[in-house]
């Protein structure tokens, strides 16, 4: 087991109210694994990440990496935001490889014997994200899903135990976003690289994962944690399958279920019809079943 995060709960104060945003959160990420993570807006999801990574400090309970409790961030873990998050002064070569200015006592131009190996694997990076032909750009000379690509290069640098990615394709187009999904998926496979991944979007959670956990509305709990029954080398195709298709139904209900009530037609009509009044004065009929003449 690499990542277990057990009761977790996580309050904070707002406008002078203590608001819970998560409660008694408990649910693992195993070696080798990638799990996505899955809930309505602003259910914690993105919370529950930075707890993991010690970028935030949980109210109760506790993180573990390999049997041992997680204090604060370290370089066992990965972290790849929505935004980009790549020095500007820096080229591609010089961002994927930064992580090895912030260790004691290396010269960075002239590295010791002893991080050499993680410097040959920076420069594996770049071939396998490629990025090689790109090494010497600028972030201002990339595409998103290049300046991505850096990104996520970089968190894997230090070879962490597990990467941790907050919503890392939701800036992207469709087509960019989905070639980084098949690397995502590649990376899987032959790196073996254990992932926690924050997604909204669920087709997204299915394809890349091996199994889901979905959280409820704030505060958010675990509603349910579902494994994704396809092979770890599954194809782009396997959306149009009808199976695909079921358990993305299933866990479009599972969120409407679970989720904040949903705004109705009904709802939306009447809301606008008030605010219609408001402003002109005309009373305004709301009801969605009306017969045809």
């Amino acid at each position: 087991m690499a990542l277990e995060l057990s009761h977790i709960t996580k309050t904070f104060r707002s406008g002078g109210a203590e608001v819970c945003a998560l409660q008694d959160c408990s649910f693992t990420v195993n070696d080798g694994e990638f799990v996505s993570l899955i809930g309505p807006s602003g259910c914690g999801k993105s919370t529950m990440l930075y707890i993991a990574a010690g970028l935030e400090e949980a109210t109760s309970g506790s993180v573990m990496l390999d049997d041992c409790y997680l204090r604060g961030p370290g370089k066992d873990r990965g972290m790849v935001f929505q935004n980009y998050t790549l020095y500007p002064w820096l080229t591609v070569e010089q961002n994927i490889k930064f992580p090895f200015r912030l260790k004691a006592n290396t010269d960075y131009a002239r590295p010791s014997a002893a991080i050499m190996g993680e410097i040959e694997y920076a420069g594996h990076l770049l071939e396998i994200m490629g990025l090689a032909q790109f090494r010497n750009r600028y972030p201002r000379e990339l595409s998103g899903g290049m300046k991505q690509r850096v990104a996520i290069a970089r968190a894997l640098t230090n070879k962490p135990r597990i990467l941790l990615m907050d919503e890392p394709f939701g800036a992207l187009d469709a087509q960019t976003r989905e070639e980084l999904q098949e690397l995502m998926l590649l990376l899987g496979l032959y790196e073996k690289t254990t992932t926690l991944l924050v997604t909204h979007d669920i087709e997204e959670a299915i394809y890349l994962a091996d199994r889901i956990v979905v959280l409820s509305a704030r505060p958010g709990r675990i509603l349910e944690e579902i494994t994704v029954p396809f092979p770890k080398d599954r194809l782009l195709d396997i959306k149009l399958t009808p199976e695909f298709l079921a358990l993305k139904r299933r866990l479009v209900d599972l969120l409407h279920a679970g989720g904040r009530p949903s705004s109705g037609r009904a709802e939306i009509l009447e809301r606008l019809g008030q605010h219609f009044h408001a402003t002109t004065g005309t009373p305004v009929t709301t009801t969605t079943n009306q017969q045809q003449p």
